[in-house]
């Protein structure tokens, strides 16, 4: 009889859903040229919600690996699944850490002309990598989450959305 899956527990099932949400409406809502910070209102949402979405991901990432555990693969998962699951959300993780930061390092060089030049540019470009690189990350994750619920049906994508039909 195949493993099945542990479920996550509500905090962890929040802190994913939560996280999702805010990256959806990101994306969404994502400026179209720097020169949109120039509205003081709009400066400070940017920087609220990028400080809201760093500390969510700080929040899960340290809730994760301080009480929850991060994956739900069962122990008798082939090593290349194990070895997957830690790229794949450690990709997702370094993604967004690097959009925040960046992100952030775009509004400290607008707010700041001295720093403008090279360091905006930098930060631009690190940010566009990271916002190319994400998608990536959550297709794959997306994809792996399929893989267990269509093929190995070991209860991995049960294990954070509750029973699905199949």
């Amino acid at each position: 009889m195949p493993q099945t899956a542990t479920p996550h527990g509500f905090v962890t099932k929040t802190l994913h859903w939560v996280s999702a949400a805010l990256l959806g409406f990101g994306y969404v809502k994502g400026l179209d040229s720097v020169t949109q910070l120039a509205d003081p209102a709009l400066f400070r949402f940017e920087i609220g919600f990028a400080l809201s979405l760093g500390a969510v991901f700080l929040l899960r990432l340290l809730w994760t690996k301080a009480v929850a555990g991060a994956s739900r693969l069962p122990e008798a998962a082939p090593g290349w699944e194990h070895a997957a699951s830690r790229v794949v959300h450690g990709g997702l993780y370094a993604s967004v850490f690097l959009i925040v930061l960046s992100g952030l390092g775009i509004a400290l060089a607008y707010a700041t002309p001295i720093l403008g030049g090279l360091f905006l540019g930098a930060m631009l470009g690190l940010h566009e990598l990271a916002l190319a690189a994400l998608p990536l990350f959550l297709l794959v994750h997306v994809a792996g989450a399929l893989w267990h619920k269509l093929i190995r049906r070991d209860g991995v994508l049960e294990s954070m959305t509750g029973a699905l039909p199949v």
